[in-house]
């Protein structure tokens, strides 16, 4: 709850005490009056929302009940006051505007999005429109210097996510509109900073109906100290994916019900692997001057790394796999299944790192941590497997922060979602800082809260 906001409703508060008390009349005005001023204040500075409204006309029931002189034949107002007032506060508590952990690196982050299409290759879930080529929404997060311009909203097209968000929660859409008053801590086509030896590169993949803002906590946190992210939106696999000229990549991945899901989601895999692939090709080609003249130069080629989350975990490991270029490798609750028997005979060689909820088996896949076992004892080089106690599927991305509701509706698990993010974040952070940064001996898990080790692996 925003401070003008709580500051609106302890205002009405004061009101129902003082339209049901013996205190004089003349207190109840002028609280009126200080508390229209607070809304108008607060119309301005955070904007209204719908979850504000029980709120925002309770003063006009308070005041005509005050012309009436309410407080002497009838006390049975108070009853339904003070219910209008609470589920008041209760909306505005169960839906929050809510603030992005704050990033703990020393470097302000800009954020730039791109719209690239790779004309080589034919859009796998478009059979029915001939020559249709993959394109990709593509967001980069940087470090920079400039904190001056307007951070950038958690949402863009508020309305269109918001209902292609809430359908998928089986919720009406007004309830996700308020995300748009919702701000990330980076800031628009800020100039980026410079780096000696170039910045590190990482690349994010989300899961099956997720998408990449889903995800900004985290992002946020590791451009701070000093990475570049670029997050795609997997088009006909994201929530929704809008391109600049309105059309859009609706969600085609729904295969509930088909006994050859897997088959496809694996044929979905090698689709899913080269939209990473060739987002490291246009990296390369930044890099180089060819596509923005700012990131020309920024990068450090050789110390690339792929994270990603469930299917989006499948990825990253396949891509690691099959492309070279990638050095470290970090799956958050990934799904295993869909991964090719090759990718898991192979295994991996560069470092690798599983965090994930206690167990998958209460899901569709109830044997993923024995793949991921598999695929962890034929990897050639460190890695771990590591539980988080207390999740569920979607605490590994910014869902626990919407609302104290999703826990009884979603997969989030029961442990704070502050300290979940907190302990995510250090995770990752530390992984990626070691084995992109600093040398190749394994990474030590400093704070163990809240972990459960379940493999380790050395590299001999």
């Amino acid at each position: 709850m925003r401070l003008l906001e709580l500051i609106i409703l302890l205002f009405n508060g004061g009101l129902l005490y003082l339209l049901f008390s013996k205190k004089d009349r003349v207190a109840f005005l002028y609280t009126l009056f200080c508390l229209l001023i607070v809304t108008l204040i607060h119309f301005y500075f955070e904007s209204s929302r719908w979850q504000m409204t029980l709120a925002y006309f309770f003063p006009v029931i308070a005041y005509l009940l005050h012309k009436k002189n309410v407080r002497k034949p009838k006390k049975l107002w108070l009853l339904p006051m003070g219910l209008w007032l609470l589920v008041s506060a209760l909306l505005s508590w169960l839906f929050p505007v809510f603030s992005l952990p704050e990033p703990t690196g020393s470097h302000s982050i800009g954020t730039e999005t791109f719209h690239w299409v790779d004309s080589s290759r034919l859009e796998w879930f478009t059979n029915e429109i001939p020559d249709d080529v993959r394109e990709l929404m593509v967001q980069v997060w940087y470090p920079t210097k400039e904190t001056q311009s307007e951070k950038t909203p958690y949402f863009d097209f508020v309305d269109q996510r918001a209902e292609t968000l809430t359908k998928a929660g089986g919720l009406p859409s007004f309830f996700a509109n308020h995300l748009d008053l919702i701000q990330t801590n980076a800031h628009q086509k800020a100039t980026i900073l410079s780096s000696e030896a170039g910045w590190p590169v990482l690349i994010f993949s989300h899961g099956i109906t997720g998408a990449r803002y889903l995800h900004t906590s985290l992002i946020e946190n590791l451009v701070s100290h000093g990475f570049i992210i670029f997050g795609l939106d997997h088009a006909y696999d994201a929530n929704i994916t809008i391109f600049p000229d309105g059309h859009i990549a609706d969600y085609r991945s729904d295969l509930g019900g088909n006994l050859d899901s897997l088959l496809i989601r694996k044929k979905q895999m090698e689709t899913r692997t080269k939209d990473l692939s060739y987002i490291i090709n246009q990296i390369e080609k930044m890099n180089s001057g060819n596509l923005s003249p700012q990131f020309a130069g920024k990068f450090n080629l050789n110390k690339i790394g792929a994270i990603g989350h469930s299917y989006g975990g499948a990825a990253v490991i396949n891509a690691s796999v099959n492309d070279a270029r990638i050095k470290a490798c970090f799956a958050l609750d990934g799904w295993i299944n869909p991964l090719p028997k090759t990718t898991l005979k192979s295994g991996l060689d560069i470092p690798f790192y599983f965090m994930g909820r206690p167990s998958w088996k209460n899901s569709d896949y109830p044997n993923n941590y024995e793949l991921l076992t598999e695929l962890i004892q034929n990897s050639q080089s460190e890695n771990r497997f590591v539980v988080l106690e207390n999740t569920g599927h979607l605490t590994f991305t910014d869902t626990p922060l919407f609302s104290p509701l999703v826990r009884y509706f979603l997969d989030v698990g029961t442990l704070d979602a502050n300290l979940s993010q907190t302990i995510i974040n250090e995770q990752v952070l530390g992984f990626f800082r070691h084995y992109l940064l600093f040398s190749s001996r394994i990474f030590e898990i400093s704070n163990q809260s809240h972990l459960s080790i379940q493999t380790m692996k050395l590299k001999q």
